[in-house]
């Protein structure tokens, strides 16, 4: 532990010396010194005494130029104090443990969440419940050089998706294990206008997309044009590739901020060679609340009919394959207590039908803890499967920053059908 009359003048002058002869490493017997080695010893003993001669020399200089106090000014004083506090608290919080150090970056920074959930649904015939998902991710940014910074997301997943497949009988499916891989990249910045991202990324696309994280989603479930995770229903969640992005700052005072993203890269679950391109425009208005975003996305889909998602086997079923054009368009409001969101999407399917998705979640802060809020989400996925509309409303709770508990009702309704199905769920995500 740090001790405050470490840092007066008095004590440095008898601390210094040490620290500095302390550098001067004993040679025993029966080592053998070259006529050079022993010159350069003599030559830092004498620039260490010369050293040590003119601290002891400023040392008596402050103490002889004021009249008390130890040789320091009051604002010298508080500089020093603040100091000392800093390091007895880095020593109190790190103690004997060891730190983490990058290889060869300037920084690296770790984090994580876990996130398990508890579902009970309940359909026309029958019932089920399961603590259904258990997600861990591992969190790891760092910054290379200056302009090359790196990003990692690596999960390690137990889920169990709710069967719909006769929606009057819904069941939960067998556990899935996995770890995959879920974002990496690395990001080279020439300026606030020009930027290139290589690896594996969020589809730049819409807002929950992006968002992606469960420590700032208010609901685990993304809306439905988003599920299977890691699917393909209107564009993928996920693409391997490269982006160029930036923004600019417009308007007198840089108050508005115009981004945009072009990106071109594989779906994992098509072809390799499917490659699938597009771009992003976003323009947040001031101070306003609002930002407003227009999306386009081009590609290639090999799916099998009436399954979501790219590669869901049928049997007796044949592949169909097609380019599509997705058009979309989202609005954001978040201003004081409201958190409006709301994204469209229609997706033009050249030989298969069209796709079209629609949400909107508003949500109102009823202070730094509780959030309520509200979805109607709307999803028409083609391939001969019925559309259906969620009713969704919940709370969180947030008892600390870290750390974020979710309760949401979910009414399910299938197009076409009298059927319904009902949906509770808790979860909580900790995160560090």
């Amino acid at each position: 532990m740090f001790q405050r009359s470490y840092f007066h003048s008095g004590s440095w002058a008898v601390a210094l010396p040490l620290l500095l002869l302390a550098g001067v490493q004993p040679v025993s017997a029966s080592e053998s010194i070259s006529a050079d080695e022993v010159t350069e010893l003599r030559q830092q003993l004498a620039d260490s005494n010369a050293l040590i001669g003119s601290l002891n020399q400023r040392v008596q200089t402050l103490e002889n130029g004021q009249p008390s106090g130890g040789g320091l000014s009051p604002s010298d004083e508080a500089r020093i104090a603040a100091l000392e506090d800093m390091f007895l608290d880095m020593d109190e919080r790190v103690g004997t443990r060891g730190l983490v150090q990058a290889f060869d970056a300037i920084s690296i920074d770790i984090g994580g969440f876990l996130t398990q959930s508890l579902t009970v649904v309940k359909g026309g015939g029958s019932s089920d419940a399961s603590f259904n998902n258990t997600q861990f991710e591992l969190l790891i940014a760092a910054q290379i050089t200056e302009e090359v910074s790196f990003f990692v997301a690596q999960g390690f997943l137990r889920e169990a998706d709710v069967d719909f497949t006769t929606p009057s009988m819904p069941f939960f499916r067998k556990s899935a294990v996995r770890d995959p891989l879920i974002i990496s990249w690395a990001n080279y910045k020439h300026s606030d206008a020009v930027q290139v991202r290589v690896g594996r990324f969020v589809t730049p696309q819409g807002i929950i997309n992006i968002e992606h994280f469960p420590p700032v989603l208010l609901d685990i479930n993304q809306p439905m044009f988003l599920r299977p995770f890691s699917g393909n229903t209107i564009f993928p969640n996920f693409l391997s590739g490269a982006q160029v992005h930036g923004k600019f700052f417009l308007g007198e005072g840089g108050e508005d901020v115009l981004s945009y993203v072009v990106f071109s890269g594989a779906f994992t679950g098509s072809d390799a060679d499917d490659f699938i391109s597009g771009g992003r425009v976003q323009l947040v208005l001031g101070d306003s609340g609002f930002t407003v975003g227009g999306n386009f996305t081009h590609g290639h889909r090999t799916a099998m009919p009436g399954s979501l998602g790219n590669m869901s086997i049928v049997p007796g079923g044949s592949l169909t394959t097609n380019d599509y054009n997705v058009g979309g368009a989202d609005l954001l409001y978040d201003k004081g207590a409201i958190l409006w969101k709301t994204e469209y999407f229609y997706s033009g399917e050249q030989g298969n039908e069209d796709r079209t998705a629609f949400y909107t979640q508003p949500g109102y802060r009823v202070n730094d803890k509780w959030i309520v809020f509200y979805r109607y989400d709307y999803l028409d996925p083609g391939q001969g499967l019925e559309q259906s509309t969620e009713h969704m409303v919940g709370f969180n709770f947030l008892p600390v920053s870290t750390v974020r508990i979710r309760a949401v009702y979910i009414r399910k309704e299938f197009k076409g059908t009298d059927d319904e199905a009902d949906i509770l769920q808790l979860s909580t995500t900790f995160s560090f």
